[in-house]
């Protein structure tokens, strides 16, 4: 965990924290739902489904 805090992309640092919390496998999200995550991802061309970039909402 501490080495995923030092790392930087652009001149950033990530934002860490450790969960704890066990979540359920099988669990899926509404269409709504992951169209609203769908606007968060880019997908890169000419590379695999899960090759993404995710860009986080604005605080």
């Amino acid at each position: 965990m501490n080495f995923a805090q030092t790392l930087t992309f652009k001149g950033k640092n990530p934002v860490v924290t450790l969960l704890e919390k066990v979540y359920s496998t099988g669990v899926k999200l509404t269409t709504s739902a992951m169209e609203e995550l769908e606007t968060q991802i880019h997908h890169l061309p000419d590379l695999k489904k899960w090759f993404v970039e995710i860009f986080a909402k604005p605080a």
